[in-house]
């Protein structure tokens, strides 16, 4: 399963690689670093806007759609209430952070089918059945904004022509999701039902919990981008968001390895959740990550200026880069088996104190640059990469050490 669902994320990453290095050659170093920014907010706002019920509710999904053959109604009605409530946080955060309006439309619009797209794709692996999952994240929406990109830049080449493609792209993409995953488990149209006394505030507060334990990525994704536009200008901006494509490979193999193996590491018993059982699923993550992670890092490591020779001409001055991207990339994928484990099981403890720690070494990180005169804008980057991941990775472990 883990197999299945690298190989199809791969797809689809690889697709995106290749649209992006085609737009670093077509576009202006200006719009191609508004487009970094406009992704980057947009993966970051699905993130927080979905509030991890996916995870949450994964289990009580998977007991309904398997053994009673009927949707959870209670999720239904906290997934729209939780989405309506970031949905309008997003809005306003976005009319501070951008000034157009039709960029800030398009990105609501986006958000929503990506928000969609996500609970499908999770929940869709109930029946340890990758292929919905698999077609509608990592398939379909990239083949539609890959083709949809091409003709629109066709006609007019500028950042408009991009954003309603990925809108286009998103909304098409969503609807099918939504036709697929209930052709899929039969559902009936009126299972999805909405009443505000189903609404759990306990479950809420848990989403948020988790959203910020793991929103630590996201929000530095889009932090790189946003600030270092501020800090270091447009050059800087596109080439940390080539520099992020190769490290998201590394988070790719893992990540997907991971998610694939869900069901598999996630106890329907709580009582089962031991060390045994962490070492078992650890061991299964990094067997199958391992060799694909060590072929990467060879490719980087001898190829490195062949490859931004060929697909990003315009940035070959910062092919050594990739060697330090690379050893950031190990660092995520040894680390991230064990939190996520922890995080499927909800045996996360000190998860608000994790959170402090993080944020509050997140936002020093963020301020560095300015608060220190000519900081190096590439340590810089590499800091915001990996100092987070060591975070979780210390708490993950200590989490670890108290269970029997």
């Amino acid at each position: 399963m883990g197999l299945i669902n690298l190989f199809g994320k791969s797809f689809g990453r690889i697709l995106y690689l290749i649209l992006t290095a085609y737009l670093s050659f077509k576009l202006s170093v200006e719009d191609f670093a508004k487009f970094a920014i406009f992704w980057t907010s947009l993966r970051m706002f699905t993130f927080y806007g979905s509030n991890n019920l996916y995870i949450i509710y994964f289990n009580k999904v998977r007991t309904y759609l398997l053994d009673r053959k009927e949707w959870p109604r209670h999720v239904s009605s906290n997934i729209l209430i939780n989405s309506l409530f970031f949905i309008f946080i997003i809005a306003a955060a976005s009319f501070l952070l951008f000034d157009d309006v039709m960029f800030i439309l398009i990105l609501l619009g986006c958000l929503l089918c990506f928000i969609i797209i996500r609970y499908i794709a999770e929940f869709a692996k109930a029946d340890n059945n990758l292929f919905l999952s698999i077609f509608i994240d990592d398939v379909l929406f990239y083949v539609l904004f890959f083709i949809l990109c091409l003709i629109g830049l066709s006609f007019q080449n500028d950042l408009n022509a991009l954003i309603i493609s990925l809108f286009v792209a998103s909304f098409i993409t969503a609807l099918s999701g939504i036709i697929l995953f209930i052709k899929k488990f039969n559902i009936r149209i009126n299972s999805f039902t909405v009443k505000a006394s189903d609404f759990s505030f306990s479950e809420f507060k848990l989403g948020i919990n988790y959203t910020f334990l793991r929103g630590n990525e996201t929000l530095s994704n889009f932090a790189v981008r946003y600030l270092g536009q501020i800090y270091f200008g447009d050059i800087f901006v596109a080439y940390a968001h080539i520099m992020y494509q190769f490290y998201n490979v590394f988070s790719l193999l893992t990540m997907s390895v991971i998610s694939g193996f869900q069901s598999k590491i996630t106890v329907k018993d709580s009582t089962k959740f031991n060390r045994g059982f962490i070492n078992q699923s650890y061991v299964k993550i990094l067997k199958t990550t391992l060799p694909f992670i060590i072929v990467f890092i060879l490719v980087l490591a001898i190829f490195n200026n062949q490859i931004l020779t060929w697909f990003f001409p315009k940035y070959v001055a910062y092919s050594h880069l990739l060697y330090k991207v690379g050893f950031a990339g190990i660092v995520f994928a040894l680390i991230q088996p064990l939190v996520f484990v922890m995080i499927y099981n909800n045996s996360f403890k000190n998860i608000v104190k994790l959170n402090y720690t993080q944020y509050l070494l997140m936002f020093v990180v963020f301020i560095t640059p300015f608060a220190i005169t000519n900081f190096n804008d590439e340590y810089w980057l590499l800091l915001a990469m990996t100092v987070l991941i060591f975070v979780q990775g210390a708490f993950a472990f200590a989490n670890y050490k108290t269970l029997s």
